[in-house]
């Protein structure tokens, strides 16, 4: 799955891939908590780590998350934790830490974001169909153009 992949299957399944407030909201913090334990300690399982996340370090990650990440999905969380152990935050040097998760954390979330713009901006000249139409197109374009002037 993407980063596009998460945030459909989101929005098309909300109760089965609620925010990570949603859940905070009906089952309190300690089980957004634990799903992100649950996800970390899998992590340290199938990548080979001389030095995995201890304890404390997934209590503090896990806590993190909550507090920072909030408004991710479920979804969202899954494909981070996928592209991980893909490598596709890099390698691991046979070790992890807080900083190391947090910034896959900080990476995906601005991902993410960059993909709901770009969701946003193509919505902005299609019409209800999901149709381009020219005038909306040329609205748009000019409309980029004069804010790529200005900078």
């Amino acid at each position: 799955m993407t980063v596009d992949g998460a945030m459909k299957i989101a929005e098309s399944y909300p109760t089965k891939f609620p925010s990570l407030a949603k859940v905070k909201t009906h089952y309190g913090s300690q089980a957004v908590e634990g799903i992100i334990k649950l996800y970390l300690i899998e992590l340290t399982e199938l990548v080979n780590l001389k030095r995995p996340l201890t304890e404390k370090q997934i209590d503090v990650i896990a806590s993190n998350v909550v507090s920072q990440y909030y408004n991710m999905t479920v979804a969202d969380v899954h494909v981070l934790f996928r592209k991980a152990v893909n490598g596709d935050y890099g390698d691991f040097y046979e070790s992890l830490d807080v900083p190391k998760v947090m910034k896959w954390f900080a990476s995906y979330f601005d991902d993410r974001c960059n993909a709901a713009q770009e969701d946003s901006i193509n919505q902005a000249f299609n019409d209800k169909g999901g149709n381009i139409t020219s005038e909306r197109a040329r609205k748009h374009f000019d409309k980029l153009e004069k804010q790529m002037s200005k900078k």
